[in-house]
């Protein structure tokens, strides 16, 4: 009798915290409200945090300037896939608590980034 032992390796990519950040991240969903969870449920609730988010809802998020990581335009998504990686990185380098990242529409190409978001959050999406 022959036994086969097979061994799965996975690709850089699917690994579950592949370019996630050191810093504890939570993803907003995308949808009416989102704005209000990031300002009135967890902006005020931790002192020490960043945003990562977009360039159309920075004025609407009470965060100071060098406290939000721009990823483009929200209509951008090629844009927003870009910056992804870059911005993830840049959340460690601000030493923050917390790090609350804007979700988008998960269809198209919004559906990959949202999907290595929900991975660099592991999992703590609201």
């Amino acid at each position: 009798m022959l036994n086969l032992v097979i061994t799965y390796f996975e690709s850089p990519g699917m690994k579950y915290r592949h370019y996630a950040p050191k810093t504890k991240c939570i993803l907003v969903k995308s949808g009416v409200n989102q704005i209000s969870k990031i300002n009135k449920d967890l902006l005020s609730k931790y002192s020490n945090c960043c945003v990562v988010g977009f360039i159309e809802d920075r004025k609407y998020i009470h965060v100071s300037n060098n406290r939000f990581i721009c990823l483009g335009s929200k209509y951008n998504l090629q844009e927003v896939s870009r910056n992804i990686f870059s911005s993830l990185r840049q959340v460690d380098r601000l030493n923050c608590d917390l790090a609350i990242i804007e979700g988008l529409e998960e269809k198209n190409l919004g559906l990959s980034i949202m999907n290595r978001l929900v991975r660099a959050c592991e999992n703590n999406v609201i």
